[in-house]
């Protein structure tokens, strides 16, 4: 961005196109990664609380 003598804004777009294609193939995977990061967490926290499943994993002789 530069700044002109009349005190006006002049943007100049430097970077390269982007098809909306692009910008949705790799929306798409940030959302899924995040999506599936919080369905992890959640299924996690879930079995954190059920005393059935702590039995299971000292059984098992699993370390969380």
């Amino acid at each position: 961005m530069t700044v002109s003598r009349s005190k006006r804004f002049v943007f100049i777009d430097t970077k390269q196109n982007v098809s909306k294609q692009q910008v949705f193939i790799f929306g798409s995977i940030i959302a899924s990664g995040c999506l599936s990061g919080a369905f992890l967490i959640a299924f996690y926290i879930e079995y954190l609380h059920n005393p059935a499943f702590h039995s299971f994993v000292q059984s098992s002789g699993i370390f969380l």
